[in-house]
């Protein structure tokens, strides 16, 4: 191979290789070299990252704790809104002894908490405090578990109510099938009032260290951040989800 034959192959693959790499910048919509293929997920489960707290830090009881939730999926990411920040769900639960915990395993999201995260719910009620509208502990405190409380609730939830508490009213919601509105009261009744669990929605904000009694010196919480996808062509039961989880230990 002559020199000048040498020449000529660098230069060709100079070439190719700045028009690959343009074609990637391109590919990446502006993000400069883009992330890379485990950040900014793949064609399976969404890729969940907690980035803060640190796994296994230790904070204050009653200290507030911020934190960060990285979604990745399909190619799309949380860090540039191309997922929505809203449809991430962080559930901080209280462990007494954390020495003896065990690693949760990847336990899809309830289809009724699911159904409250993507709608308008949390819009006018929180979790545990009061807002617009009662909380969801609140509500499963008044109603009891059975089927007369779990048809009104549907029905209040489904046509829109006012007096029930107080002079406010709820708009109606014929949004949701019969089967939503039944997994969302479920939820409500069974889980909302749980005194070791909180829940918090969003990408990035503020927990508190708190225990529902007073705390043993191994007591901590659980971090479980969870984003499952949208899928119109599979059922609750199939749609991709991906989870994360970290300790935070209590002084």
């Amino acid at each position: 191979m002559t020199f000048r034959t040498r020449i000529r192959d660098f230069a060709a693959a100079v070439i190719f290789g700045i028009l690959v790499f343009s074609a990637v910048v391109v590919l990446c919509d502006g993000h400069a070299l883009c992330a890379s293929a485990q950040e900014h997920g793949n064609d399976g489960a969404p890729l969940v990252k907690v980035t803060a707290p640190a796994d296994n830090s230790t904070y204050s009881w009653k200290s507030l704790v911020n934190y960060s939730i990285v979604v990745s999926y399909l190619g799309k990411s949380t860090q540039y809104q191309e997922i929505p920040s809203n449809q991430v769900l962080l559930k901080a639960t209280y462990v007494a002894d954390l020495s003896t915990h065990a690693p949760a395993a990847a336990v899809a999201t309830p289809d009724g908490l699911l159904d409250i995260v993507r709608s308008n719910c949390l819009g006018c009620h929180e979790f545990k405090a009061k807002a617009m509208g009662p909380s969801f502990a609140a509500i499963a405190q008044r109603y009891p578990d059975n089927p007369a409380a779990i048809d009104t609730l549907s029905r209040y939830i489904r046509a829109g109510s006012t007096g029930v508490w107080g002079p406010g009213s709820m708009p109606p919601h014929p949004e949701f099938t019969e089967d939503q509105l039944h997994a969302i009261v479920l939820w409500i009744l069974k889980e909302a009032a749980s005194p070791n669990v909180n829940y918090y929605v969003g990408t990035e904000g503020a927990i508190r260290m708190e225990a529902p009694v007073a705390p043993a010196p191994r007591a901590g919480l659980i971090l479980t951040a969870s984003y499952t996808a949208v899928a119109p062509d599979a059922g609750p039961e199939k749609a991709p989800f991906g989870m994360a989880t970290v300790i935070v230990r209590g002084k």
